[in-house]
């Protein structure tokens, strides 16, 4: 919906007010955090709620009410810092949410997105300094950037050594070829945020459409039943779930219309 971090183009917004007009609820899924977010997504933008934070925390857009958020707790931070000291990554810290901008970063193999994302947020970010972590209440997540080779084994090991927190991995936004690998609280994806949010405004899945473009949008796309993906995908998510045009090439809204059609 967002092409190369640009913005919401006229004929999404288009849809996204039609789909107002029909009374059904838009809500807006991303690995972004809130800060993030807001830097390309305006107060007025036609969504009723935003999942932010691969689902860490939800907002009611309209009112910016947070209504529910899920963050790591200092036993779980403590376990997780361990485990990732076992390898030779570089990872970053993110304060609890809704302040997950504001980061501890640990350098360790000195790849170059990493150190690309630390320069992005130098104003948040700051060394981690391991003593500390005891003093920790909460944070939202780890996030570890690994160069692309290898990453799959990297990150099946982590994601298995790290339960039962949630491990999601995700194509880097900066460089678009390095790995993200996230480690969350349990139960913190997408497709959790959004049986949450179904199931107190008093809904569930079924009628759920939702779509989706990278390695973070998965559990969201295994749980709707109406899931499709963008053309610009990973090929392994094409193999699964229903294929439409690129982000540039409105890829969302022919979504919709096929979505309405069925």
């Amino acid at each position: 919906m967002l092409p190369n971090r640009g913005k919401l183009s006229e004929k999404t917004i288009n849809t996204l007010n039609k789909l107002k007009e029909k009374g059904i609820l838009r809500v807006l899924a991303t690995g972004r955090s809130l800060y993030s977010l807001r830097q390309v997504l305006d107060e007025d933008a036609p969504f009723d709620y935003v999942i932010f934070s691969t689902g860490a925390g939800i907002m009611n857009w309209h009112t910016q009410e947070l209504i529910h958020s899920r963050n790591l707790d200092n036993e779980q931070i403590v376990m997780a810092h361990k485990v990732l000291e076992e390898y030779e990554i570089d990872y970053m810290l993110h304060n609890s949410v809704p302040d997950t901008h504001l980061m501890h970063y640990r350098a360790k193999a000195g790849v170059k997105d990493f150190w690309d994302r630390v320069e992005l947020y130098q104003r948040y970010a700051c060394e981690l300094d391991p003593k500390q972590l005891q003093n920790i209440e909460f944070a939202t997540q780890y996030l570890a950037i690994v160069e692309a080779d290898n990453h799959e084994r990297l990150f099946e090991s982590l994601k298995e050594k790290l339960l039962p927190l949630k491990t999601i991995r995700t194509t880097s936004p900066l460089d678009f070829k390095s790995f993200w690998i996230e480690v969350f609280a349990p139960k913190v994806s997408k497709g959790d945020a959004i049986i949450h949010l179904a199931k107190s405004l008093g809904n569930g899945v079924e009628d759920c459409m939702v779509i989706g473009n990278d390695y973070n949008d998965l559990d969201m796309l295994e749980v709707c039943p109406h899931s499709f993906v963008v053309a610009n995908s990973p090929e392994e998510l094409k193999d699964r779930f229903t294929e439409v045009s690129s982000c540039k090439d409105e890829g969302f809204s022919e979504a919709v219309q096929v979505w309405l059609a069925s």
